[in-house]
């Protein structure tokens, strides 16, 4: 059967003497796997389609544990983030841990969003370290595992001005709730959590966290997904 899609291209590994196995984010049918016969060869009729962050339209034959790529056309290159070492870093970390922490052969058209808007935008967005906050949160939030920020996780109580951060409860809990092992936010850091998954990539600009509460983000989001998905991250 020959199958066509659209996916982002997340990894590239040599196989045999010039070929490639690709780890394709398809829009149709979520993470799969390619084999691109012949794409190491300089005269490839693949070209840079199989580049590292391209979105390409894919032609495929999806045969008994082998789907084979026939086709391969650039959609978009990302050209101002591959030309940028900063951004490239940030967007490579980005489709790293996205591949670490979805499964193949599971189609998720919010996954796919998420990468589709995120790289989209990364090449005008200011703040780059913000960013890479917004980059656990919205990951998350399409996962489906998003930390929750609008009551206590562990108890269900209202969150006034006193919140820690809870990766084994699963978000945000209130000074009644509190245990040991809990890392305390201070309320304007709890604040621009929840409204860095209100605000889109382009938006997120308008915040300001200063250099140690961006870090302190970082670390309990990263906790947050090692606990809750088995696979720990480390910060950027």
């Amino acid at each position: 059967m020959i199958i066509k899609t659209v996916g982002f291209i997340l990894r590239a590994i040599k196989f045999r003497e010039s070929d490639l196995i690709l780890t394709v984010l398809s829009r149709d049918y979520g993470k799969i796997a390619l084999i691109a016969k012949g794409a190491r060869r300089p005269e490839s009729k693949f070209g840079a389609a199989l580049d590292l962050l391209t979105l390409s339209e894919l032609v495929f034959y999806d045969a008994e544990n082998l789907k084979l790529l026939k086709e391969a056309s650039i959609i978009e290159d990302y050209r101002a983030i591959k030309s940028d070492y900063e951004r490239l870093t940030l967007a490579l970390h980005t489709v790293h841990l996205l591949n670490q922490l979805v499964e193949e052969h599971h189609p998720d058209r919010a996954v796919f969003a998420f990468l589709h808007d995120f790289l989209g935008e990364l090449g005008s967005v200011k703040n780059l370290d913000l960013v890479a906050v917004a980059v656990r949160l919205k990951l998350m939030r399409a996962l489906g595992i998003a930390p929750r920020m609008g009551s206590c996780a562990r108890g269900g109580h209202k969150l006034t001005n006193e919140f820690w951060f809870s990766p084994q409860s699963g978000g945000f809990v209130c000074e009644a709730c509190h245990q040991a092992g809990d890392t305390r936010l201070s309320p304007r850091l709890a604040q621009n959590l929840k409204m860095i998954l209100g605000l889109s990539w382009g938006k997120l600009d308008r915040l300001a966290l200063a250099e140690d509460e961006i870090k302190l983000a970082q670390g309990v989001l990263d906790e947050f997904m090692g606990f809750h998905l088995k696979a720990p991250q480390k910060s950027t």
